[in-house]
């Protein structure tokens, strides 16, 4: 049962929250802190319609997903270099009190730099880390987008296994994937890890590309064609080979 002291914890918090959202007499830090909260919101937003247009692994909305995907580092740069500008000014001011004696002739420690570098390079920090995985997970669909589908009429699967080692949320349950890689006649390939289940089903209701695809790696030596976009690996189509 909550417990007085609980109850206003949480009217505080609240009224606090609408405070910031209400109040137009912020102060810097404030302001800082409100916009990082909206754009937590937007991204997180934005992000979850990205992920339902390109859930589907092997659909032309995958590459849609990926493209519109590209809104997310562009949202976390706008919200999120006002913090890092922020930082920045801080250091500055901060070197310069090291450097710039008071009307009292004291200078500043250079030990007081500690926290605003340590302020700086957590907020480039993380506007590194959301360049680079926007970068790495992106580019391809960047890259298919430009240059189209590509059609491979020998292709086999080899290497194909089940790994049921990832664990599912702590739960002790395991997340079984189907491990494979598609293998062109001109040496091109594409590595694949779908989820079993998710694919099962789709095999099982005989939806293509996916039930091509499965029933080749089962099979050794089973030739298929295959429709792809080469950078992201995104099927298209597939067939049986004649």
């Amino acid at each position: 049962m909550a417990t007085n002291s609980d109850t206003a914890a949480q009217t505080a918090r609240g009224n606090g929250m609408n405070w910031l959202f209400t109040s137009k007499n912020l102060t810097p830090v404030q302001r800082n802190l409100k916009r990082v909260i909206i754009g937590i919101w937007g991204v997180v937003g934005y992000g979850s319609v990205c992920t339902v247009v390109g859930i589907g692994p092997w659909t032309i909305w995958r590459l849609y997903g990926g493209l519109a995907a590209l809104g997310v580092p562009l949202l976390v740069l706008v919200f999120w270099f006002p913090v890092v500008w922020a930082s920045l000014r801080w250091l500055a001011r901060v070197a310069w009190r090291c450097v710039v004696p008071s009307s009292s002739g004291r200078r500043s420690s250079v030990l007081s730099l500690l926290a605003p570098l340590l302020g700086l390079g957590a907020a480039t920090s993380i506007l590194w880390a959301v360049g680079y995985a926007s970068l790495y997970y992106l580019t391809p669909y960047v890259q298919d987008w430009r240059s189209g589908t590509v059609r491979h009429e020998a292709v086999t699967c080899r290497d194909f296994r089940v790994d049921n080692s990832i664990s599912n949320y702590g739960k002790g349950n395991a997340r079984v994937m189907y491990e494979f890689e598609l293998v062109s006649s001109d040496g091109s390939s594409w590595k694949y890890r779908e989820e079993k289940s998710w694919m099962d089903r789709k095999v099982e209701a005989g939806e293509q590309p996916y039930a091509t695809v499965i029933e080749a790696c089962r099979s050794e030596g089973a030739e298929i064609g295959i429709v792809l976009y080469p950078h992201s690996g995104t099927i298209i189509e597939a067939w049986k080979a004649n």
